[in-house]
C-alpha cells in the first residue's frame, strides 16, 4: 500500500478533508476560500467518481484510516452529500451514520444540494425547488450567468458574508419540522463546516 500522501506527525495542526460528489467543482471552489496560507489548519478537497452514499462513506473512511487522522487533534472528515430529494438515499445514509466502519465520517447533508448553502449568501429564503437542477436555476435569479464552475463568492464579492449565510441556514433549518431529511426543502448543514473553519481561525488569536 502506498504511504498516504498527507500523513503528518501529532504535533501538528488539524487536519480536514472534504469529500465531494464526482468532479463537482461548486464545493471546490467554495472551500477554497479556506485555505489561506496561514489558516491553522490543513484543509483538504478530495472528490469521488463514484457518487452513491456508499462509495463517497467508504472513501471518506479510507481516508481517516489512510491518514492516520485523530478526532483528539481536531482532524475531521466531512462527506458532503446532495441528497437529491431521494428517500432511498437517505435511508442509505442513516445506514451508514449507525455503522461503526463510518464512525469517524461527519456526513453534511444539503438537499436538494450544495447550491442552497450559496443561495443563503444572498437570501434568507429560498424557495423550495423540486430537483436539484431547479436550485441551480435559482441561483441565476441572483447571478444571472451562473454555472457550476463559477467562483460566486469571488465574483460577487461575498468573502467576508459568511457569517449572514450561516445565521439564515440556521434559522431556516430551526423552521423545518419534518422527521425525514429528504422531506427538508431547502436544507443544508454546509454551515457547520464553515462554523468550524472560522472557530480554528479565532482560537489562533
Amino acid at each position: 500500500m502506498a504511504k498516504a500522501k498527507y500523513k503528518s506527525p501529532k504535533n501538528r495542526k488539524p487536519v480536514i478533508f472534504l469529500v465531494c460528489e464526482g468532479r463537482n467543482q461548486t464545493e471546490r471552489k467554495y472551500f477554497n476560500h479556506f485555505k489561506e496560507r496561514d489558516c491553522p489548519y490543513n484543509l483538504y478537497i478530495e472528490g469521488c467518481e463514484a457518487t452513491d452514499v456508499q462509495s463517497m462513506a467508504n472513501k471518506s473512511a479510507r481516508i481517516f484510516k489512510d491518514n492516520d487522522l485523530d478526532i483528539d487533534l481536531n482532524d475531521h472528515v466531512f462527506c458532503l452529500i446532495d441528497l437529491d430529494l431521494d428517500k432511498n438515499k437517505e435511508r442509505k445514509l442513516c445506514e451508514l451514520r449507525n455503522t461503526r466502519k463510518y464512525k469517524n465520517v461527519e456526513f453534511i447533508v444539503s438537499n436538494p444540494c450544495f447550491e442552497v448553502w450559496l443561495l443563503y449568501y444572498f437570501t434568507k429564503d429560498p424557495k423550495v425547488e423540486q430537483s436539484s437542477q431547479g436550485v441551480k436555476e435559482q441561483m441565476k435569479k441572483y447571478v444571472s450567468n451562473y454555472t457550476e464552475s463559477m467562483d460566486v463568492i469571488s465574483y460577487c464579492g461575498l468573502e467576508n458574508d459568511y457569517a449572514v449565510a450561516i445565521d439564515r441556514a440556521e434559522k431556516k433549518n430551526e423552521l423545518l419540522c419534518h422527521d425525514s431529511l429528504s422531506d427538508k426543502n431547502p436544507y443544508t448543514e454546509v454551515q457547520n463546516i464553515v462554523v468550524l473553519l472560522k472557530e480554528l481561525c479565532n482560537s489562533k488569536n
